[in-house]
Formats: structure tokens, sequence, C-alpha cells
């Protein structure tokens, strides 16, 4: 019980815990002057309530107010504005009947859950979607007023997204620059403090964002964006090579080879000072300036004089050396490229993961989910009855403003019972926080119509500075900005403080309740997570592998890696937050981790020198050992689905000592990539085989 109950104040501070990473002042003020405009100009027609509808759309709008490229801003927003004003048109349509309105919350929850396959930018959509219909159809109207009220809350969002695009002619590039920039100053980081071989390889969410960024669904075309994807991909592989160098650094230091190790990561933190150039040319918009190589250069070519005194005696110093000549063409490859700016560069098709032809994915993603064994299946059905119930039982007994009972349960309930019990109690407290605090601010210092729109604007910049990071304060926001919209709309604010905290709660414990009576518990997804990691590093290794793969394939299995790292990650730390026994899970989530961050290291290795290995014909040793690497991670991929101990391995060490024996006879002449490849290869087989001896120690 004492551990259940600390996992329950661990996960409250968690959701406690302040979060500024998502916090941008400038769109916080920006969707605020887009929620408090509708309401200015009904105030300066006489009655401030005529914009209340438009409000509605600006609001549900701006939370469509993502990074991202323009174009995919202005297709994101204007999809979340329709999507609302229909479904407020609708809600409006069926306002007089408690079995339509009911009806259509059915249908709307449940492709609101279904929607969280698309991920943040779909669910949103879904959510405020079903958010405007709830609160409209609570307002019985004539059927004949249904039109108006959607092109009001159309034309509310469209004020939203004009607001958001507005700077489109003056910094037309400004989010991609901003989005390459990010990932330039992260690479900074990462040469200034490598982070080991201990875990995931760092930066690789942060590339994935940039490339939909780049190349995503909405992306614009032209000689500036061109220039912008040929300096990502100078990104990714420099990304590889400081990943590789690192790695290398730290075998060094592990037989006490203190020169190498020193003159790695020396030239490490040099090439750190040719990144923040770049990075900082990128955020001021400016050329960079080349003179920042020249130092950069004597320095790293002083350290690879230390590494080629040492080459002779270590194979993994010499293999340092070739990564490190390779890290300085490609930084003088990327400042020659943000020197000139932009250039034509390829006008061919973009491969299909990144071009429109992604749509495919989502429908593939959801068609998938359409099982009864799936958990987003089951969170979608439990939406759409709990929010279109609670509903019918508020419209039944006659609750006055009964709508945020369901209101609670469509924001706070998510698929697993982690994430809902901090949105529900974060959301509980902070609600009755803001409910006292604007009562206090509407009721007692009553000032006129034009104070009350200021009060929108500030509680809604508020709410979005918070973000959704940081839910108690989001939710102290919220609940002020509803307290001040219903004054507007005639409802004294002291008549809302209590039945608003009411159903605030009654709609969080509903959540709670619906998550206890049939829960969908991390731990016994962690598997499946794990398998899914496993099977997209064995993609990855194929790709690499085969000399006819091309450069569309092995970026979509490295983003599809990345991802399921990230996903395996997130659900190891969820599994072991929940207050149910979940020990087993979790060990097997650490071990399968560390040493797959070990082999990924490895693999990166070999991707390195995938050109010139293949460039050089075929090894049939070393195909021998890449298909038997294959080999044991389906068997451990299969172990960890089953959950029992892998069987039927093939042992990696004979294959890699052949390999190694192969290529001291005939270094592919090219010594420094022999030596590379004996050292990734002797990586990869001591991460497996411990991998093996792990899972059948815990899964026996």
């Amino acid at each position: 019980m004492a551990t259940r109950g600390g996992s329950l104040v661990g996960l409250l501070r968690t959701a406690a815990r302040l979060d500024r990473t998502q916090s941008d002042p400038i769109v916080s003020a920006r969707n605020a002057i887009g929620v408090a405009l509708p309401l200015a100009i009904g105030a300066l027609a006489g009655n401030v309530a005529y914009g209340l509808p438009s409000t509605i759309g600006a609001l549900q709008t701006a939370f469509a107010d993502r990074p991202g490229p323009y174009r995919l801003r202005l297709l994101r927003m204007l999809a979340t504005a329709t999507a609302a004003a229909l479904t407020s048109g609708l809600a409006v349509a069926c306002s007089r009947s408690d079995a339509a309105s009911v009806l259509l919350l059915l249908v709307l929850g449940f492709g609101a859950g279904l929607l969280l396959t698309g991920g943040p930018a779909a669910t949103q959509v879904g959510v405020a979607a079903t958010a405007a219909a709830l609160v409209l159809g609570h307002r019985p109207e004539p059927a004949s007023v249904a039109p108006h009220v959607a092109l009001l809350v159309l034309a509310g969002g469209a004020g939203q997204v004009l607001l958001a695009i507005a700077a489109w002619p003056l910094g037309r590039h400004r989010p991609e620059r901003l989005a390459l920039a990010g990932l330039y100053r992260e690479l900074v980081g990462v040469a200034q403090r490598p982070p080991g071989t201990h875990v995931g390889p760092p930066a690789g969410d942060t590339v994935t964002g940039v490339r939909l960024v780049l190349y995503g669904l909405g992306h614009d075309h032209g000689p500036s964006v061109e220039a912008y994807r040929v300096l990502l991909d100078e990104a990714e592989r420099i990304r590889r090579e400081l990943i590789v160098l690192a790695g290398q650094a730290e075998r060094l230091r592990g037989a006490g080879r203190t020169a190498p190790e020193t003159a790695i990561r020396t030239g490490l933190t040099e090439s750190a000072r040719v990144l923040g150039e770049l990075a900082a040319a990128l955020e001021d918009g400016r050329r960079t300036d080349p003179a920042v190589l020249d130092p950069v250069r004597t320095a790293i070519d002083a350290q690879l004089s230390v590494l080629d005194a040492a080459a002779g005696a270590d194979l993994t110093a010499r293999a340092a050396a070739a990564r490190l000549r390779s890290l300085a063409g490609q930084l003088r490859a990327a400042v020659e490229t943000a020197r000139a700016g932009a250039s034509e560069g390829r006008s061919g098709e973009e491969p299909d993961v990144y071009g429109v032809r992604r749509l495919r994915a989502p429908i593939a993603i959801l068609r998938a989910n359409l099982t009864p064994s799936s958990a987003v299946l089951r969170h979608a059905l439990r939406v759409a009855l709990l929010v279109a119930g609670s509903d019918l039982l508020v419209r039944l007994g006659g609750v006055d403003r009964g709508y945020w009972v369901p209101l609670t349960v469509l924001v706070v309930l998510r698929p697993d019972f982690a994430s809902t019990f901090q949105r529900s109690s974060m959301r509980v407290a902070g609600t009755i926080v803001g409910l006292l605090l604007a009562t206090a601010l509407v009721h007692w210092i009553p000032g006129g119509q034009w104070y009350q729109v200021v009060l929108v604007a500030l509680f809604f910049f508020g709410m979005r500075l918070a973000g959704p990071g940081n839910l108690a304060l989001s939710a102290v926001a919220l609940a002020g900005l509803v307290v001040v919209l219903l004054a507007i709309d005639g409802i004294a604010p002291h008549a809302t403080v209590q039945l608003r905290a009411e159903d605030t709660l009654i709609g969080g414990v509903l959540a709670l309740a619906a998550m206890l009576l049939s829960p969908t518990w991390e731990r016994d997804l962690v598997p499946s997570r794990l398998g899914d990691l496993l099977a997209a590093y064995r993609n990855y290794l194929a790709a690499v592998s085969d000399p006819d793969s091309d450069l569309a394939r092995r970026q979509r299995t490295r983003a599809a890696s990345r991802l399921a790292r990230t996903n395996a990650r997130a659900s190891v730390d969820r599994a072991r937050s929940e207050p149910v026994r979940g020990e087993a899970q979790v060990e097997l989530g650490e071990a399968v981790l560390a040493h797959s961050h070990r082999f990924i290291h490895a693999m990166l290795t070999v991707d390195a020198v995938r050109t010139t290995v293949h460039r050089a014909g075929r090894i049939d040793e070393l195909d021998g050992f890449m298909v038997a690497a294959a080999a044991v991670l389906t068997s451990c991929e299969r172990a960890i689905r089953g959950g029992t101990p892998p069987r039927s391995v093939p042992k990696l060490r004979p294959l890699q000592e052949s390999l190694a024996r192969v290529l001291a006879a005939d270094p592919l002449s090219d010594p420094a990539t022999a030596s590379a490849l004996l050292d990734a290869s002797d990586r990869i087989t001591n991460s497996l085989d411990t991998l093996v001896n792990e899972l059948r120690r815990q899964l026996a």
C-alpha cells in the first residue's frame, strides 16, 4: 500500500513540476488577441456578447497554432476551425432534442478518441470539435440559427488563422530556420558534453521533428528550403560522426589510452564552435562567417596528428582519426551551404514518406487499431460512452450548465491511468483556484465590458503560456476564462464557483473510475513497445546492410527507430509510476534499453562507413555476421513479446572473429574503415550477447 501511495505522490509531483519548454509568449499573445478580438468588435457594436460564438471558434483554433511551416500551420488551423464550425452548427441544430444531442456527442467522442492515432494535432481537432458541440448543444436555439452560429465560429477561427500567418510575407521561412537552428544548437551540446553509449543516441527526436518541418505535409518549395534541406542532411551526418567519436573516446578511456581519448574530445569541443556559429546564423537569418573554420581546422589537424601517432598500436584510434577527418569535411560543407544561403538544388519528387502520400500512413494506422485488442479502440469507446452518457445524465437531471461534467471527462481522459490521474487531479485543483481568482476580479471589481474583454485576453494568454506541460496552471487560467465568458453571457460570477467546481470534480472522478473499472495499465504495454523497438532496429540494420537500399529507405528506418526508442522509454517511465506492481516489466525495459543503446551506437558506426564498405565489394563474412545479428534481434523480439526466454539464438562471437581475420588479411584498401568495422562488430556482439543472457535470466 505504501508503494502504491508513493507512486501516486510521484505522479502528482511530476504533474506539478513547472515545464517551460512549450511556453511561447509571442504565440500566446497572438492567440489571446485573436480570442479577445471578436468580443472587442461586439463591444463596439453595443453588446460584447455578440462576439461569443466567434470567440469560441478562435479559442478552439488557437490550440492548433503549433510550431511548423506556415503552410502546415494554415492547413492545421483551418481544419480545426472548420471542424469546430461544423460540429457547432450540428450541435445548435440538435440543441432542442436531448436524444439527437447525445447521439451527436457519442459519434464525436468516438472520433476524438480514435484521432489519438494521428498525434497531438489530430487529437486537438477532435477535442475542439467535440468541446464546441458540448457547449453550444446546451443552449437551445431554433435549427434555423445553426448556419449563422457555424459561420460565426468559422469566422473567429479564420481570424485566428490570419493572425498566425501574418508574418508569412515578412519571414516566410522563419519556422524552418528556427527548427534547423534548434537542431544545430542541440548538436553543440552533444559535441561539448557527449552522453556516452549507456543512453540512446541524442538529438534523434529533434532530427525527426525538423525533417517533418522541411518535408512534411504542407512543406514549402524554393531555393531557400532546398538549402535548408541540405543543411539538415549535413546535420544528420554530423550527428552520426559526433556519436561515433564519443563512443570511440569512451572505448579508449576504458582501455587507458588517455592521449587519443583527449584528442577526440578536444576535436569535438572545437567542432562545437562551428556548430554554434551555424545555429546563430540560422537564428538571425544571416550568412555564416567562414572565418570561424580557420582556427577550428588548425586545432583539429593538431588532434589528428595525435590520433595518427597512436593508430599503429590501436585500431580504435585509427578509426577515430578517419571519423574526425570526416567530421571536419562535413562542418566545412555545412558552412559553405549556409554561406551560400540558397541554391536551386534538386527539383525531383520528394520521397513518398515525406510527401502528401504520408496521409496513407495515418489511415493505415487507424485501420489497424479498429480491433478489439487495440488500446486506442478501447479508449475511443470509453470517451464516447462517458462523454455522451454523462451529458445525458445532466440533461435528464436538469443540471444547470452541467456540460462541464462531460467536458472535464473529454479533456482529462487518456488511454493510460497515469496520465488520466495527473490530468484529473491537476485540473480539479487548478479549477478551484481559478474560479476563486476570477470571481474576485469580476464580481468584486466590476469594470464594464472592456474590462471583461481585457480579462479574457489575460486569462487566455496565461493558459497558452502555461502550455500542456503545466496542467495546474493551465486549469487556473481556463477556469478564470470560463468565469469571465459566462459573465459576458449574463451569468453572475458568484453563481459559477460552486457548480463549476462540483462539475469538474465529478468529471475527474468519472474519468478515474472508468480507468479503474476497465484499466489500461502501461505495464501491460511495455513488452509490445520493447518488441517494436527491436523490430525497428532490425529494419535499420537491414537497410544499412543492403547495398541496394536508397536514401529514402534508410531515412525511414532511422526515423522509425527513433520513434520506437522514444515510445519504449516513455512506456517504461509510465509503468514505473503506476500504483500497481510492475517491477518485472520495468526491470525488463531498463535492461533492453540499456543494451540496445550500446547496439545502436555501434550500428551508427557501421552506417558511417557503409558507403566505403559497399564500394569495396561483398564480404561474405560481414554479410553472415549482419544476418546473424538480425536473427538475434528477431529471437529477442519474440522472447519479449511471448514472455519466454530466447531460443535458437545464433552465436555471434565466432562470426565476428572470422570477420576480423578477413579484414586483417585484406583491410578494404582502407585500414581506417576496417578498424571502424571491427570495433563496431565487436560492440554489436557484446551488446546482443549480453541482451540475450539478460532475457534468459529475467524470462526464465
